[in-house]
């Protein structure tokens, strides 16, 4: 698969016209193909990473962010690994008492990834069912 093609099923349902606009623009950036096909990253954790740093530009909650500025910051994304980005990965975890917190996963947690992980049944229908909606303004 190319990253371009990789890019376009991650938009497939997707609502969001302001994150249509720069998963657009990133699909003509054909010097990234490599970068958009990197396991670790994803729409929505670029959505986040997106509004993370718009809120450090905000002033009394408002921020007024240039197009290329946010463009900019996604290919940022997907160019620079998550560990530069300072993203980190976190799992809910279930203490002994039934208490549930926020662990981070760390690399040397799970060197296998997700070949022991969940898996789904059919993964074309669970895709169709549920497709998760990812919003630049929504909370």
């Amino acid at each position: 698969m190319d990253g371009i093609k990789r890019l376009s099923e991650m938009i497939e349902g997707q609502k969001d016209k302001y994150l249509i606009k720069i998963v657009d623009y990133l699909m003509l950036q054909k010097e990234m193909e490599q970068d958009f096909l990197k396991e670790e990253k994803n729409l929505k954790e670029m959505a986040e990473y997106i509004v993370g740093l718009a809120k450090k530009e905000a002033t009394n909650g408002v921020a007024v962010i240039e197009d290329e500025t946010v463009y900019q910051w996604a290919k940022e994304y997907f160019i620079k690994t998550n560990k530069e980005l300072g993203i980190k990965k976190f799992k809910l975890d279930r203490g002994k008492h039934g208490d549930v917190t926020k662990v981070e996963i760390k690399d040397e947690d799970d060197e296998f990834g997700s070949i022991f992980g969940d898996t789904i049944e059919n993964p074309q229908e669970e895709k169709k069912d549920k497709i998760e909606q990812i919003s630049l303004f929504a909370e």
